[in-house]
């Protein structure tokens, strides 16, 4: 029996004081297809601390959304972070990140990589949130298909997507109807 839908007001929301969020987004056209990843850092006010986005040429979209958590997370320990509010929009790779993956999982070898970073010495949350919650780092993983193959850092805002930082600060929410 399918349980019924209702409309909920999804948005990004700021993180903690005392902590930063993490959002990433890995996108494939095609699964698989041609592929990248983004992600930005913020503040508990909503601004801007790092960014980053990844060209990777052709993989699946669970391969790009793993990428984009450990690229998110290198950046996020190289920036010193010591408490990291993570959020994804794929819910498979939030149970990935939260328990294990079989060793003869195609996608293992990421999932160790990732669970190496968060093991370090700082506290990372990790949570599945609705994609409208995740506009940024989607915006980012996008805007990758513009730039040439490769990892390509940011430390403000790239042209363009200062709408989606600003909408997010703002508490601009989209209908969404989710399942009950």
């Amino acid at each position: 029996m399918l349980m019924p839908r209702v409309k909920r007001q999804i948005r990004w929301t700021h993180p903690t004081q005392g902590w930063v969020k993490l959002n990433t987004d890995g996108v494939s056209r095609g699964n698989p297809g041609e592929a990248s990843v983004g992600g930005v850092i913020r503040d508990n006010r909503g601004l801007w601390c790092r960014g980053f986005v990844l060209n990777i040429g052709t993989c699946t979209v669970r391969m790009a959304e793993l990428w984009s958590v450990y690229y998110g997370l290198v950046i996020a320990w190289e920036s010193r972070a010591q408490r990291v509010e993570m959020e994804i929009d794929l819910e498979m790779i939030v149970g990935f990140l939260k328990t294990w993956v079989s060793e003869v999982h195609p996608l293992s070898f990421l999932v160790r990589l990732c669970h190496g970073f968060i093991t370090k010495d700082w506290i990372v949350r990790i949570f599945h949130v609705y994609r409208e919650a995740n506009r940024l780092a989607d915006g980012l993983a996008n805007y990758t298909f513009t730039l040439p193959l490769g990892f390509h850092a940011f430390d403000s805002v790239p042209c363009g997507l200062n709408s989606l930082l600003f909408e997010d600060s703002s508490g601009i929410s989209i209908t969404r109807r989710i399942r009950m």
